[in-house]
This record gives structure tokens, sequence and C-alpha cells, in this order.
């Protein structure tokens, strides 16, 4: 059931976007195309922009979204990258001396085994340590369709790899008390930079001020939309600003209680459920969308 505590709405939605992973995906990363197949023909009938949010690498998700990618916008890396269909709209990155103290302090911060993960992104590549074992990797590549294995990760630059570098990725292992390392990150980080949670004991460090709603802002000032007729899908703290922008946030029935509290609506479903598309399906009959 819907959990709405907005009493009044604004009529006229003109862009959706939803967060993938925990949101619009399924535990097995995977969407029920041919039931988004009529969503998205209904939505384009109405002129209703759909945007595509998430923490990963726009080349995923792309693929993800092949037959409709060029009538879609895509942000990716928490809003260091944004695509409208292939056309690169925006790209935020990292200066090299913030990545290299950022790579330092990731080294020498933690003990050994507390970070299980590392990821460096840009907008060519997505860089991991050559060291990544088989089951890392396989992990890695779920969320990363273009992957480079490199040597020396806590060397690397932009001007190494020649690439644009945007985010840096750790996940912490299971055991680790993952409140504790975050406040122990968040506060040793350069003064430009900013962590966020994207789930899965996971953070990605980029640059102060970028994130899913900074390029929302940019989108809807290309298409002219204001912030009451944007539809949004989120699970996680990344979600959390473009879910409160709008009256017409929802977060998902498995979102953590945090992100519940704070959204204004419930998701009809969770993300195993088709939880995204069940609740754009309604009011699409309800005849608050286009």
């Amino acid at each position: 059931m819907t959990l709405n505590k907005s009493e009044v709405f604004i009529m006229g939605v003109k862009m959706i976007v939803v967060d993938m992973d925990g949101t619009f995906l399924d535990q097995n990363n995977q969407y029920n195309q041919a039931r988004f197949a009529r969503v998205f023909q209904a939505l384009q009938a109405r002129q209703v922009k759909f945007v595509v949010a998430s923490g990963s690498q726009y080349q995923r998700l792309q693929n993800q979204f092949d037959p409709y990618r060029q009538s879609l916008d895509f942000i990716s890396q928490n809003g260091a990258i944004v695509h409208h269909g292939d056309d690169l709209l925006r790209v935020d990155a990292l200066a090299d001396d913030d990545l290299q103290a950022l790579l330092a302090l990731i080294a020498k911060g933690f003990p050994a085994g507390t970070i299980v993960q590392k990821t460096i992104s840009g907008l060519a590549q997505t860089y991991v340590p050559r060291q990544a074992s088989p089951e890392t990797l396989a992990i890695i590549k779920q969320y990363y369709h273009a992957v480079t294995l490199v040597d020396h990760f806590d060397q690397l630059t932009g001007r190494s790899v020649n690439d644009q570098i945007t985010k840096v990725g750790i996940t912490f292992g299971p055991d680790v008390d993952y409140s504790q390392a975050v406040q122990q990150l968040r506060g040793s980080l350069p003064a430009g930079l900013m962590s966020q949670n994207s789930g899965f004991q996971t953070e990605l460090i980029g640059n102060v001020g970028v994130d899913k709603v900074s390029c929302l802002r940019q989108l809807q000032t290309r298409y002219q939309i204001a912030d009451d007729e944007l539809m949004t899908f989120g699970d996680n703290e990344n979600d959390l600003g473009m879910l409160t922008m709008t009256p017409w946030g929802f977060a998902m029935p498995n979102a953590y209680e945090s992100i519940k509290k704070q959204s204004a609506n419930i998701a009809l479903a969770d993300h195993n459920h088709d939880g995204v598309l069940t609740t754009i399906e309604h009011y699409l009959k309800e005849g608050v969308i286009g």
C-alpha cells in the first residue's frame, strides 16, 4: 500500500526519475521489460521525460535500456556524468591532487581487510586493482560494464589513464562497523570532496555539491520542468535529495526506514515486484502524469 504523507499534489508530472539498484531493478539486476515497454509508450505519448539516475556507470545504464537509450536521460556516478542518449551533457571530474590525497587516505587510513572492494571511475572506464579476486571482479562487473585492471591502483591519476576521473568507490567488509567507518572516512576527506552511501556497504566519493539533485537541476533547466512536475523513486542516501525535492518523491518499501520517514510517499510495491512500474501505472490511470 502507498503511504502518502503529502495530502495535496499539484497535477501534471512531466519528468520521472528512477534510481536503479534496489529501486527499478530487482534482486537479480533485471526489470520487467515487456511492462516497461508499455509504460514507456504511454509516457512518450504524454511527452513525459524518463531519467535513469544511478551511482553506477553510464555504459551499464545505456546497455540496460538499449532499445530506448536515445530517448532517455542518464545520470551516472551519482551525478558526476549526464547524458541524453549518447550525447554527453556534463562531466564533473576530480582534480588529480584531490584524487591522490583520497587514494592515500584509503590506503593508509583503514586496517587491512576493512575495505574489500575499490574502484576508480572515469568517463571512459572504471579502474580496478589487478589483484582483485575473480569473485570481487564478478561483483564489480554487475555494476560497471567498461572495466580495466590496473597496476599501482593507489597512484592512478586522470593523466596516467587519459580519462576524466569522477568517482572513487570503496566497499567495506560485512563485519566492519559501517557507521563508524563512514564517520572516519568523511571526517578525513579533503575539503573539496564528499561521500555518499550507495548501498551494499559502499561509499562513492566525488566533488562536493555533485549529486543526483545537481544534475536534475540541469535537466530541469534544459526541459523547463518545475520541482512539482518531477516524480522520483529511490531507496538510499544518495537518492534522498531527489526524493525530498518534490511532493512526488517515492521511497521504495525496501528502503531504509530513515529514507522512508523523510520521503513524502512510499511506492506501491518493492523492487522485486515492479514497484516503480506499478506506481507509475497507477498515476497514469489517475491522470496525474502528463
